[in-house]
């Protein structure tokens, strides 16, 4: 008997297209033919130091070594707290190297944001909790942790969208700098 409509299994069809796919991935993997002590030499040559002031160009700053390599995209006149950085360590596989890491918000910068977005939390329970309790006048103040929250969530929004090419142009001088694509 032949079947009048597609009788392909659900999980096979998918309703949406995947998720923003012109985002680069969080995690990274690079992968280059020599050992990782080459590696990272050849890393660090493309590499500027972080100094007392900073570069007049655009860069690639941060350190390098076998253990681990800190990098982030500095683009000059512009100061960006939520740019990404990327965190990663070189090991050996096979004859080359692969150095394996993530691109992250910086840790102090989270720490600012757990902070932020906690005290409007905790702002917002208090005065519900005070307007449950009866104190007169409380749901004034509802609006404050509101208001917190969103300002939160825009500074984020708006320093992830002056950074959103710094993962892909780290990426790649990351991958010129071992002379190898990046490997998935």
């Amino acid at each position: 008997m032949q079947v009048p409509y597609d009788a392909r299994p659900f999980a096979i069809c998918r309703a949406m297209p995947p998720r923003n796919t012109d985002t680069p991935s969080r995690h990274a993997r690079f992968a280059s033919a020599h050992p990782p002590e080459v590696a990272a030499a050849r890393l660090a040559l493309m590499v500027q130091r972080r100094g007392i002031l900073p570069p007049r160009e655009e860069a690639m700053i941060g350190r390098v070594s076998e253990d681990r390599v800190v990098l982030e995209h500095h683009v000059p006149r512009t100061r960006n707290a939520f740019k990404p950085v990327f965190v990663g360590r070189f090991a050996r596989e096979g004859r080359g190297a692969v150095l394996a890491g993530r691109f992250a918000m910086h840790w102090s910068v989270r720490i600012f944001l757990a902070f932020w977005f906690g005290f409007g939390v905790l702002w917002t329970g208090s005065v519900l909790a005070m307007a449950v309790a009866g104190t007169p006048r409380a749901w004034l103040l509802l609006p404050v942790g509101a208001v917190l929250l969103l300002i939160g969530v825009g500074m984020v929004a708006l320093g992830r969208s002056l950074a959103r090419t710094d993962i892909a142009w780290l990426s790649a001088r990351i991958a010129a700098a071992l002379d190898a694509p990046p490997a998935d």
